[in-house]
């Protein structure tokens, strides 16, 4: 991968006092300040991975330096606090909003499509009408499931582009080397509305239902291949349902802190429940008070009952093994 700005870097300019010429800074994460070049600035802040740095050489020889400094990188493997870190399968480049045509149009059908198609799956699975003519696909079952992680992180990208959001890359999520899942990596987008702050959120949902609708259909049509669908469309429809939590961390959350126009609503619902004074105000505040308690309460608790529930059946499976 080619050189791209380690997370918590920061770039900008500044004047010495009494004099009026432009200087050029960067700042690791460390907090450690370094003065460069309008040449080197220029070159950093166009190092998105996907191209050298417009520097002589594509700055093979000021890359090792960068690197000591903690500035760049160039690894797709990246490590992160504890044992979830990130393997980056291709970083973005960002051009021309005009070139996101596509993803513009995926993401205006996304949400309706995936709301009929989920909708029309449902009434053609009804029980007896579905008729699994052929077992499990082990293959085909793998890579469907390997499909639903990357096609939801694919919404999340429709959408980011369509908004003109700045998405710096897309990979895998991992425990260890284990990969766990995938992500978009992206900055939030200050002039983004509300209510494309809550579309961005939710089009990772909307695409498990629109390939959890399209898998009842296809058990539907076809019997040699239908149990493997119904497992499929089942394991999307989980997949949405877990997303939707107001959990910190998932799109659920993501979407509701839109929706109320705060950063992080679960942050918030933390915050009042564990002060006395603030529990004291909202439920001598009437319904509304007691509304957002039972909100808040609901947030909490939502996270560690889901902890349990995974825990339990992570048991139960281990057990019946023995």
């Amino acid at each position: 991968m080619y050189p791209v700005l380690k997370e918590g870097t920061t770039m900008g300019t500044f004047r010495y006092r009494d004099s009026a010429d432009e200087h050029c800074y960067i700042e690791n994460e460390d907090g450690e300040e370094f003065e460069i070049s309008p040449t080197v600035w220029k070159a950093l802040w166009k190092a998105d991975g996907t191209r050298p740095l417009d520097l002589p050489g594509g700055g093979r020889e000021m890359i090792p330096l960068l690197k000591e400094l903690g500035l760049v990188r160039t690894s797709r493997f990246v490590r992160e606090d504890g044992v979830f870190n990130r393997f980056v399968l291709f970083p973005v480049r960002n051009g021309e909003h005009r070139r996101y045509a596509p993803a513009r149009a995926v993401n205006a059908i996304l949400p309706a499509a995936s709301v009929l198609l989920f909708a029309l799956g449902i009434i053609l699975a009804v029980p007896g009408r579905i008729v699994t003519g052929g077992g499990l696909d082990p293959w085909l079952y793998g890579g469907m499931l390997a499909a639903s992680i990357a096609l939801h992180e694919a919404g999340h990208l429709a959408a980011g582009r369509a908004y003109g959001y700045r998405i710096n890359d897309t990979g895998l999520l991992l425990a260890g080397i284990v990969p766990i899942g995938a992500y978009v990596s992206y900055e939030e987008k200050d002039t983004a509305s509300r209510k494309e702050k809550i579309q961005f959120s939710l089009a990772g949902i909307e695409m498990n239902l629109l390939l959890a609708g399209l898998c009842l259909i296809t058990a539907r049509l076809c019997s040699s291949v239908a149990l493997t669908m119904l497992l499929t469309a089942a394991v999307n429809t989980i997949l949405a349902g877990l997303n939707i939590l107001p959990i910190s961390g998932l799109d659920g959350e993501s979407a509701l802190s839109a929706l109320l126009e705060v950063e992080s609503i679960s942050e918030i619902a933390r915050r009042c429940l564990t002060d006395r004074r603030c529990r004291r105000e909202m439920f001598r505040s009437g319904p509304a008070g007691f509304g957002c308690a039972c909100l808040f309460a609901l947030i909490v608790m939502t996270k560690p009952l889901l902890y349990l529930f995974i825990g339990f059946h992570v048991i139960s499976a281990i057990a019946g093994l023995f």
